[in-house]
């Protein structure tokens, strides 16, 4: 197989094209990475081709390769044309296949371990089934409550990735948010936030949803679920044609949340990292 680099989106979008918008659920994250607003040198954009083209990949900056696009006979190809001009990949994220096949070739070709460090279902909205008995209502926050947002998503990257706190790398994020016409959709009881949901701008007819938060002090009362069904609404009422998400396998409370209130699993999204 033939392995191709391109140096900009418009190059690479015929590849995108053929591979990613046939199945915009499966490749959501693709998706919305390349919408980034960013210079086209801070993406990694690999095509692979067997005739026609078969396969690609994307990463932007140091964040993981996306490789739920690589067909896994063609691992070996990509990880050895990728050691001549990207030797230190940090990590690879994508579906279980394609990305296991992947993360065995780069540990092959360059002698590098790899660990698996997330384990992700993906799910897809079938029905909506709006959880009963939850007080306060959704809707989309407003300028004012910036600083809020900031904490809030600095505490989950805390929680959730061990991350450092970095309130003005939270407020770049938030801004990326904005730029993208993205949104954050808050569940308020009694006009006060309690719980918020990411929802992406509709891309291919598929919006996700993420990262959901809730503070610890507001948790044990259903709000997660409330904001993640008020998230799901206010996609449909932009255009969404189709609702994602994905969830930590590990976290069984949002599992069984997400599968309550109509999420279905669709597939199951791993992440390894190279040391």
């Amino acid at each position: 197989m033939h392995v191709s680099l391109h140096r900009t989106r418009d190059e690479f979008a015929p590849v995108a094209r053929s591979v990613y918008l046939p199945d915009p659920v499966t490749f959501t994250v693709e998706l919305t990475t390349l919408r980034l607003p960013v210079s086209d040198e801070g993406h990694l954009m690999v095509s692979v081709t067997d005739g026609v083209t078969v396969g690609a990949a994307v990463q932007l900056g140091d964040a993981a390769l996306l490789t739920s696009g690589l067909p896994p006979a063609g691992a070996a190809d990509v990880a050895a044309a990728l050691t001549r001009t990207h030797p230190r990949l940090p990590s690879v994220r994508g579906t279980r296949d394609s990305t296991t096949a992947f993360a065995t070739a780069w540990s092959d070709t360059t002698g590098m371990r790899a660990e698996l460090t997330e384990v992700e279902p993906l799910y897809r909205l079938a029905a909506l089934a709006t959880p009963a008995g939850v007080p306060g209502e959704g809707r989309p926050a407003v300028g004012r409550e910036v600083d809020l947002l900031v904490d809030w998503l600095d505490a989950f990257f805390v929680e959730a990735f061990g991350a450092a706190s970095d309130r003005e790398a939270r407020r770049a994020y938030l801004h990326q948010i904005a730029l993208t016409d993205g949104d954050i959709v808050l569940w308020t009881v009694g006009g006060a936030p309690v719980s918020m949901a990411r929802v992406h701008a509709p891309l291919a007819g598929v919006s996700r949803i993420g990262p959901v938060f809730t503070p610890p002090r507001h948790r044990g009362h259903g709000y997660a679920a409330a904001v993640t069904a008020a998230a799901a609404r206010h996609a449909h009422a932009r255009g969404a044609d189709e609702v994602v998400l994905f969830a930590d396998a590990a976290n069984e409370v949002a599992n069984r949340v997400y599968r309550r209130i109509g999420f279905v699993a669709v597939d199951e999204h791993v992440q390894y990292a190279f040391g």
